[in-house]
């Protein structure tokens, strides 16, 4: 019989790794219409800079999506080498579509609005890539100048994420 050390380690071995099959994953192209009516592609969009991406699957995301753009905005929104997009995954909600963005638009200051990007399409990918568990979790993706992933979580935002994310961009940027 194997000890419970032994599969506590196995366990953590395999998390690493999956966890890191994850980073330096390239984005795949999100292509969407910002809340102020530009079309944009991510990570096309921020080349050249790091992104931190809070992407929403739903309705109950809202109020973990808010406080991570706003946690993140407060942290990096005067560093001109860091953008922060949210993005609204919006492909199954056909019927409710216009009132859902206009009700975003309501919601969302006009300085932010080129920052908040609608995707129609996707979902499927975007949830592999963000390790989707629970549609009311926010998850968020740090990319590197190439647009690659280097750091994901979901869920709400916290203090502990909050400079773990931190500490990924500044690492990000001693590497440029």
């Amino acid at each position: 019989m194997r000890s419970p050390r032994i599969h506590i380690a196995f366990l953590v071995a395999l998390s690493f790794a999956l966890a890191m099959s994850l980073c330096s994953e390239q984005l795949p192209r999100i292509t969407g219409e910002t809340l102020s009516g530009r079309q944009v592609s991510l990570p096309s969009v921020s080349a050249g800079s790091a992104a931190i991406v809070c992407i929403g699957f739903s309705h109950a995301s809202q109020s973990q999506l808010k406080s991570w753009a706003d946690r993140t905005s407060e942290a990096f929104g005067q560093n001109g080498r860091v953008h922060v997009y949210l993005v609204a995954v919006l492909e199954d909600a056909r019927l409710v579509r216009g009132m859902a963005v206009h009700g975003m638009r309501s919601r969302v200051p006009a300085q932010q609005q080129d920052h908040f990007v609608v995707v129609y399409e996707g979902e499927r990918e975007l949830k592999r890539i963000a390790g989707f568990r629970r549609s009311e979790d926010a998850y968020i993706l740090l990319l590197d100048p190439r647009g690659e992933i280097q750091w994901v979580n979901h869920g709400p935002a916290s203090d502990a994420a909050l400079q773990e994310l931190t500490d990924h961009v500044h690492s990000i940027q001693r590497s440029e």
